[in-house]
């Protein structure tokens, strides 16, 4: 598939309708149409709905992340503008790891480091945020050594992750 920098991007949503393509709309547009289907997902899935209505549900959404200037600035435009441009089908955000932790992986990952810190074994805890959220995770030292990422890696940075390794410390969770 062939899409220049400005076209959507797609979410492949299992929640929704089994392996159903989603357009997702870059930019704002696309935080209601996010907020749309995560609250569907919710909905199907028996999570904690709220009762609010779709546009509240959605306000909410765009409260949390509408003063929000990291998915407007370039990094963040950057990283989706690759995607598009390579034809990759965003099928996960950092909200929806809880359900990818019995499968394992989660194929793509967009995501702005909000924070990083180096450990005792050269690795960097990292906080990363999407539009669904924000986790912490560890990347390891032979990615920003041997990898050569190291000068790269850094806050405000915009990652791109693939076949990304979801573990718990707890069973069921």
């Amino acid at each position: 598939m062939n899409s220049t920098p400005h076209d959507s991007t797609q979410i492949q949503n299992d929640d929704i309708s089994g392996e159903t393509s989603v357009r997702i709309i870059p930019g704002p547009v696309g935080v209601y149409q996010r907020a749309k289907i995560r609250k569907i997902a919710d909905t199907r899935e028996g999570r904690d709905v709220s009762t609010d209505t779709t546009q509240e549900y959605m306000r909410k959404v765009v409260a949390d992340v509408g003063f929000d200037d990291d998915f407007t600035r370039g990094p963040w435009l950057s990283a989706v503008d690759y995607a598009n441009a390579n034809g990759w089908v965003v099928n996960g955000c950092l909200g929806d790891i809880k359900s990818h932790i019995k499968k394992g992986k989660v194929d793509l990952v967009l995501a702005i480091i909000k924070s990083c810190t180096p450990n005792a074994l050269g690795d960097l805890t990292v906080t990363l945020k999407d539009l669904s959220g924000s986790l912490s995770g560890t990347i390891h030292h032979k990615i920003i050594n041997e990898g050569g990422y190291g000068k790269d890696i850094n806050v405000g940075a915009a990652l791109i992750l693939r076949n990304v390794s979801v573990f718990s410390p707890k069973s069921g969770h």
